[in-house]
C-alpha cells in the first residue's frame, strides 16, 4: 500500500519471497488496516474519560442549560476527536481501510438497526402524545432525526454504540430541561471505563506494529 511517499511493504515487493514473509506482511497489513475502523485507540480513551465526565456532571447539575452544554459540547468533541485522532495518529503509513469479516459487519449491522428502531420508536411516541408540538420535545425530536445516522457512520464497535447513545440521549434530556435516570443510564460509566482500559491496549499494540512496520521497510507519512 502507498500514499503520498509512504510505504508499507506488501507481497507484490521484491523482497517479499517466502511464503511466511508474505503472510507476515499480509497480517501486517490488516492489522494496520484495522485502526481505520474497528481500533481507535487513543480516541476509546478520549470516549471513555469524556464519558465518566458527562454522567458525573449530569449527577451533579441534573437537567439544564450548563448539563446539556457540557454532554453535547463533550459528545462532539469526541465525535470529531477520534477521527482527528486516528488520522494524525493511526494513518502514518498512509491509507488502508479494513475489510470487515462477516461476524464484525453483521454485528454492526444489527446494533445499527436496534439502534435506530429504539429512535424511531421514541419519534413515534413524541409524535402520538403531542411532545413534538412543544419546545420541551424538540431536543427529542433532534435526538431521533440524528442518532440513526451517527450510529452508523460514526461508531464501529458495541462499546462506541452503547456509550454513543447513552451520550446522545443524555443530550438530548438534559437540553429539554428534564434529569436523566442514570441508574436507567448505568452503562455510561461501565462503557465508559472499560473503554479507558480498551483504548490504552489498542495503542500500545499500535506502537508494537509500527516498529514492526518500520522494520519491514515501511516509512512513516
Amino acid at each position: 500500500m502507498t500514499n503520498s511517499g509512504s510505504y508499507i511493504p506488501d507481497a507484490t515487493t521484491p523482497d517479499a519471497a517466502t511464503p511466511a514473509h508474505v503472510a507476515d506482511l499480509q497480517q501486517l497489513s490488516r492489522d494496520y488496516a484495522s485502526f481505520s475502523r474497528s481500533k481507535s485507540g487513543l480516541g476509546n480513551v478520549l470516549g471513555g474519560v469524556i464519558g465518566l465526565v458527562v454522567f458525573g456532571a449530569v449527577w451533579l447539575l441534573g437537567g439544564g442549560v450548563a448539563s446539556a452544554i457540557i454532554t453535547v459540547g463533550l459528545t462532539l468533541v469526541w465525535l470529531i476527536g477520534k477521527e482527528v485522532i486516528r488520522r494524525r495518529l493511526y494513518r502514518r503509513f498512509g491509507e488502508a481501510r479494513e475489510i470487515w469479516d462477516g461476524s464484525a459487519r453483521r454485528t454492526h449491522r444489527f446494533m445499527s438497526i436496534i439502534l435506530t428502531l429504539a429512535a424511531l420508536g421514541f419519534a413515534v411516541y413524541l409524535v402520538a402524545s403531542g411532545w413534538v408540538l412543544k419546545p420541551v420535545g424538540w431536543p427529542y425530536l433532534i435526538f431521533c432525526l440524528v442518532t440513526p445516522w451517527i450510529v452508523w457512520r460514526s461508531f464501529f464497535t458495541v462499546p462506541e454504540m452503547v456509550l454513543g447513545f447513552d451520550l446522545l440521549f443524555m443530550g438530548a434530556i438534559t437540553a429539554s430541561g428534564h434529569t436523566p435516570d442514570l441508574l436507567g443510564l448505568a452503562t455510561a460509566p461501565a462503557y465508559a471505563a472499560a473503554m479507558i482500559g480498551l483504548g490504552l491496549a489498542e495503542h500500545r499494540q499500535f506502537k508494537a506494529l509500527e516498529r514492526r512496520l518500520q522494520a519491514s521497510g515501511g516509512d512513516a507519512a
